[in-house]
């Protein structure tokens, strides 16, 4: 009687490794503790992945962290967009994304923005991460500027300056505020600043 042989266990990840919800794990620690305080311990832990699981997933440390920018960007990014897409009027669209800002802002880790974390820490050195960045930050001040225009054509606003001008001031001020916060740990300062910015646009 011949007897089957059982098929050898695969190397490597196992069967159950979901690609996605192990980025999502790796953003929220390159978010937390930036790319230079990350360990691959760190992500080792929070993923509850082996080392080589993760190279062989994602690439070395710097290509993990280029993968977790562009998921953060296609997801918190996206979040905003979709709020200053959404119903309701103009200026409540971008009420609510200064609210976002705001809890943001309030996390107990003041985590910020994981944009405006990596622009400070990074900068230029990479030449993947900067264009990733500059990309997202165009988008964001397009849609910004999109919806001021709604504003001014509905008379919501007045029309000086250009909704392109706010929009660079507002997404300059939101990205400010949120630094502020993650350097001193006060998000009252950051909620100050931000209502003060939506004060003065709205009364114009």
């Amino acid at each position: 009687m011949s007897v089957e042989k059982e098929s050898p266990r695969p190397l490597g990840r196992p069967r159950n490794f979901d690609p996605q919800q192990t980025l999502l794990a790796i953003v929220d620690v390159f978010w937390r503790l930036g790319y230079n305080q990350t360990s691959f311990r760190e992500l080792e832990i929070a993923t509850g992945e082996g080392r080589q699981s993760l190279v062989n997933a994602f690439g070395d440390k710097e290509s993990i962290f280029e993968k977790a920018v562009q998921c953060y960007i296609d997801h918190r990014v996206k979040e905003v967009i979709d709020l200053l897409r959404g119903e309701g009027e103009p200026m409540d669209r971008i009420a609510k994304v200064v609210a976002r800002w705001e809890a943001d802002a309030r996390a107990p880790d003041h985590r910020g923005c994981m944009l405006v974390n990596t622009g400070g820490e990074i900068g230029p050195k990479n030449a993947i991460i900067a264009g990733m960045m500059a990309n997202s930050t165009q988008r964001l001040v397009d849609e910004f500027a999109k919806t001021y225009q709604e504003a001014m054509s509905s008379g919501a606003i007045a029309k000086k300056p250009l909704a392109i001008t706010l929009a660079r001031l507002t997404v300059a001020v939101g990205d400010g505020a949120l630094l502020q916060a993650r350097v001193s740990g006060d998000a009252a300062a950051a909620k100050q600043t931000l209502a003060t910015l939506t004060e003065l646009i709205g009364r114009r």
